[in-house]
């Protein structure tokens, strides 16, 4: 029995836990005011993100105070019956390390073409480039945290 016991033990040690981040900037808006909504464009994006990340086990989203970060995360939130959370940009540092002390949680976290890359190098220590036109960048950080220390990838796609 004991060694049993040891055998659950050590195997719960070695796998660890791991969250995934996936972050994105925030989809096309409709004009350049300073809190635009979506274009016809950027909804058909949001609802494209909610189709691919709706089977990921997403835990919360994430948004920034702006009605198209909002208007972004908002179509996967409601599919999963969740309120989008609004987190400051104010201090990024702090924010991604109180997300990296989660887990077995996986996150959508929308962002802006500044903020966005500024998390990917506090999760990570890799630069990333936002253009002033891309809004299809999905990064996902995978997080796996175990007795041999942090294991982080970042993978980065297209939607």
């Amino acid at each position: 029995m004991k060694n049993y016991i040891l055998i659950i033990i050590a195997a719960f040690l070695l796998t660890g836990c791991s969250s995934t981040f996936y972050l994105v900037r925030h989809a096309e808006r409709l004009d350049s005011s300073k809190d635009s909504v979506l274009s016809e464009a950027g909804q058909a994006r949001a609802n494209l993100l909610k189709d691919i990340l709706i089977r990921e086990g997403i835990d919360a989203v994430y948004a920034t105070k702006y009605k198209r970060t909002q208007l972004t995360g908002k179509p996967l939130a409601d599919a999963l019956g969740k309120e989008v959370i609004i987190y400051g940009t104010d201090n990024t540092p702090q924010f991604v390390e109180r997300m990296k002390k989660q887990k077995n949680k996986d996150y959508l976290i929308v962002g802006h073409s500044n903020t966005v890359p500024e998390m990917v190098l506090y999760f990570t220590g890799d630069t990333v480039h936002i253009g002033h036109g891309d809004y299809d960048n999905l990064f996902v950080v995978k997080m796996k945290k175990g007795i041999f220390g942090n294991n982080i990838k970042l993978e980065k796609r297209t939607f």
